[in-house]
């Protein structure tokens, strides 16, 4: 069941928890979201989309209206190709750039929901934003087309998201979404190192990572992320690079969204 607390302007568990089950069901065949969401959840509107490059749904109550997006098969041959990434125009014209691909994602589609939000929203819902994987970062794209027409998303939570933009974007996004937009990474996810730094790319959003014992950390330095992923044995950075390779497996298994759920169902029932 879906349980946001829209009173909380900042991260908020349940709001994360909510957005992570949303993120799920945007991954469920289209003619089964409707029922999950109107006669499960309570929504009282539906609009399932896709094209070659996103897919999803518009949904919406008397609180709140959401977008969310899905990811794609993870295929750790796909991502490599994310390491040869390049740059394409930003949402916010002020020589801002994003990932061409994940870009391609939402420019096709864009005015389209944009029109959804307004038809099946009302102007008392709050609007959420959320994704998983590849969705996580087409969600911070659509949400920065949001921002820059003026119209103010209550809150973005993504999923295991890969690095989107430049650091331009990054600083664009992150002043005028501060407070509003959460990345989760559970514990080895392998896909948010990707792209990796090299090649200019950045995060969006306040990091909130979950620890491989379970335990959520919020705005962890990235070298002590490395030292929860890597247990002590790790000294030196050839043993650390050692160890990443051995447990990429955990990795990839750790990006699946039904274990970021299971994370957070126990951290609800611990709370």
């Amino acid at each position: 069941m879906l349980k946001f607390n829209l009173n909380d302007k900042g991260f908020n568990l349940n709001n994360a928890y909510s957005c992570c089950l949303l993120s799920d069901a945007a991954y469920l065949p289209k003619e089964l979201i409707g029922h999950k969401l109107i006669e499960e959840w309570g929504m009282t509107s539906v609009s399932p989309f896709a094209n070659n490059n996103a897919r999803g749904f518009v949904a919406s109550s008397e609180e709140i209206t959401v977008v969310a997006f899905t990811g794609s098969e993870f295929d750790i041959e796909l991502w490599q190709e994310n390491i040869d990434a390049q740059f394409s125009p930003g949402p916010f014209q002020s020589e801002d750039r994003v990932h061409r691909g994940f870009n391609l994602g939402i420019s096709d589609i864009r005015d389209e929901l944009i029109s959804k939000v307004e038809k099946i929203g009302n102007k008392k819902s709050k609007l959420i934003i959320t994704g998983h994987s590849l969705g996580g970062a087409i969600a911070n794209i659509f949400a920065a087309h949001m921002f820059h027409n003026e119209i103010k998303p209550h809150a973005i939570y993504t999923f295991g998201s890969p690095r989107v933009g430049c650091k331009k974007f990054r600083q664009l996004y992150d002043y005028i979404s501060k407070g509003r937009s959460f990345r989760i990474v559970n514990r080895h996810d392998i896909v948010p190192r990707t792209p990796p730094r090299i090649s200019r790319f950045h995060h969006v959003g306040e990091l909130h990572y979950i620890d491989p014992s379970g335990k959520m950390h919020k705005g962890i330095s990235a070298w002590n992320r490395l030292l929860l992923y890597l247990d002590p044995k790790g000294k030196t950075p050839k043993a650390h690079i050692k160890e990443i390779i051995k447990r990429l497996p955990n990795a990839i298994e750790d990006h699946l969204l039904k274990n970021y759920l299971i994370k957070f169902e126990s951290l609800i029932e611990n709370k």
